[in-house]
Formats: structure tokens, C-alpha cells, sequence
């Protein structure tokens, strides 16, 4: 009689053990749904326009505005500079494919849309003259988050590019001198007439590459090393910047004085494509260059370590 009290009673806890449980599972299961309802969101928020019509993009934001345009034949910045085709590809591909990933936080939302709009970028797509979308893109100060808010809207989002760990607004933040084209001789080399090299206290090392009969040669050479004067071409011809610098008394002491190297090409409308090279920077550790006499840029050793080639280096056997 007692083992049958006491089996009574074990089925008891056991009945109210399994209810507890399945009350627990219900809350469970229901707190998952609503919380999935309540951050679904529509993945195409901040892509809800068609993309191959966009011609312009502006950013704009407190350290300054970045103009991306179309002109009909390439991208341009801020209507002076050639854009960087690669960076308009990744800018295009981030448009492509971002989307909302939960809103942000009702508590956090005030605070938010603040910073959005005092810190963050104001981003402007345009079709043919007519905005298409705005949208502001920030983030967390870790550089780790990216946040949208949609022009009008009140609600803003986290957001993500699904499959890669990155900081999506990073890209939209980007200065005007990350935007520009770093290729240092960005002209149609079919239209190739003469290249000047010449060392500015060490005249006797100038010479001139000239193209005869689609036969590039260094002029006054009885005969050219062919393999290391295409080498050289190449280097010339690829050459870019790591950085550009800004025109401020801070890098003036990088260009004065006499430069180690000048490379001055000429096409066959007479127009000229030159880059003057200063000496070596310790504290950078990089060469400064000037780019047609305007625009400051720096560049690696390894980068021109090889436009420092002597005339006598292209006579075979040297």
C-alpha cells in the first residue's frame, strides 16, 4: 500500500513536471514566432529602384560632398578626376545586394536617427536628372555595424551584405581622393608617340623611348635590349598610386627641390602625361610623386624601384 502511494505521488510530479514543460515549450515556441514576425522585414527596403538606370550618386556629409557621374563614357568625380572603375563596381555591388537585417531598437531609436543625421552620410541616387532614392548610411563608432534610415522615414535598420563580415557604410564614406582613378598614366596608349626620362643631376642617364614601325626603341641606340625596354613599359604603363595627398603645409616639404626622376609622355596630339618623382619620404617609407605638375600622390619602392633604369641598362649585354 505504500509503494502504491508513493508511485501515486511520483506520477503526480511527473504530471506536473510535463505540464511545466510543455507550458514553457508553448511560451517558447510562441515568443520565437512573434519575434521572427517582428523582425521581418522587407530585404529589398533599401534597393527598391532600378539600379542599371542610376547615372549619379552623391555623398554627401560634414567632411565634404563626393559627386559620382556618369558622362556617357566613364564615371567621373566630382566632374574633374576619372573615377576608380573597381571602386564604382564594389559601390554598385553594395547597392545590389544590401539588406535589412533587424530594425533598430526602439530605445535606441531617437539616438539613432541623431547620429544618422549629424554624423552619418547622406546618400543621393539619381536617374537622368531625377533622384530615384536618399538614404542616410552611419553606424556604430567601432566602424563594425552599418545603419540606413531612409529619407522621410523613422524607422532605421541595421543592415548587411548576407555572406561577408563587413561594414557596409564604410564604403559610402569614403573621401574624394579614394574615389579617384590611381592608374598615374591614364591615357590610350595606341595614341603613343615619344617617352622623355630624364635624372636631373644625372643628365648623361636621360634617354627617349620612341615607336618606329610599331618597333618601340631608346632613341640614339644602335640597338635595344627588347625584352628589358618592354619591361620597363609595363612598369610605366601600370604604374599607380598608393595614396594621394592633400595640397596643405604639410606635405609641401615632400615636393620641393630637384626630383630624382621625371617621365614625360607625349601622344600624337602633342599632349603631355608626366610624373616627377622626390626623394625617398623615411617617415612614410614612400617615394612622393607629382602627376602632371598638380596632383601630389605617394608610391611603394616596389612600385618604382624600376623607373630608375639608367639609358646604358637597355644596350644588350648590360
Amino acid at each position: 500500500m505504500l509503494n502504491t502511494d508513493m508511485q501515486e505521488k511520483k506520477n503526480k510530479r511527473l504530471v506536473i513536471i510535463l505540464a511545466v514543460l510543455l507550458v514553457t515549450a508553448g511560451v517558447v515556441y510562441w515568443y520565437g514566432q512573434s519575434s521572427s514576425t517582428k523582425y521581418t522585414v522587407d530585404k529589398n527596403l533599401y534597393r527598391n529602384f532600378d539600379l542599371k538606370t542610376v547615372d549619379q550618386i552623391t555623398l554627401e556629409s560634414k567632411s565634404g560632398k563626393v559627386n559620382l557621374k556618369f558622362n556617357g563614357s566613364r564615371w567621373k568625380v566630382n566632374e574633374q578626376y576619372d573615377a576608380d572603375a573597381n571602386m564604382i563596381e564594389v559601390l554598385f555591388a553594395t547597392l545590389q545586394q544590401v539588406e535589412p537585417k533587424r530594425p533598430v531598437a526602439k530605445s535606441l531609436q531617437d539616438s539613432t536617427n541623431s547620429a544618422l543625421e549629424e554624423k552619418g552620410v547622406k546618400v543621393n541616387l539619381f536617374a537622368a536628372g531625377q533622384n530615384v532614392y536618399a538614404f542616410q548610411a552611419g553606424g556604430n563608432t567601432q566602424k563594425t555595424q552599418g545603419t540606413f534610415k531612409g529619407q522621410g522615414d523613422d524607422q532605421s535598420y541595421q543592415v548587411i551584405i548576407p555572406g561577408y563580415r563587413v561594414y557596409v557604410s564604410g564604403i559610402f564614406e569614403l573621401p574624394e581622393k579614394d574615389w579617384r582613378n590611381k592608374l598615374v598614366f591614364n591615357f590610350n596608349w595606341q595614341n603613343f608617340q615619344k617617352l622623355d626620362v630624364s635624372f636631373p643631376d644625372k643628365a648623361d642617364n636621360d634617354f627617349t623611348i620612341v615607336l618606329d614601325q610599331q618597333v618601340f626603341g631608346v632613341k640614339g641606340l644602335p640597338q635595344t635590349d627588347t625584352t628589358k625596354l618592354n619591361g620597363f613599359l609595363d612598369h610605366v604603363s601600370f604604374l599607380d598610386v598608393d595614396e594621394y595627398l592633400p595640397v596643405s603645409p604639410d606635405t609641401d616639404s615632400l615636393f620641393m627641390g630637384k626630383p630624382l626622376v621625371q617621365i614625360t609622355i607625349t601622344d600624337i596630339a602633342s599632349r603631355n602625361y608626366s610624373l616627377q618623382l622626390f626623394p625617398f619620404d623615411k617617415s612614410r617609407s614612400q617615394f612622393p610623386g607629382l602627376i602632371n605638375g598638380n596632383d601630389r600622390a605617394v608610391f611603394a619602392i616596389e612600385k618604382v624601384r624600376e623607373l630608375f633604369k639608367p639609358r646604358k641598362f637597355f644596350q644588350p649585354g648590360q
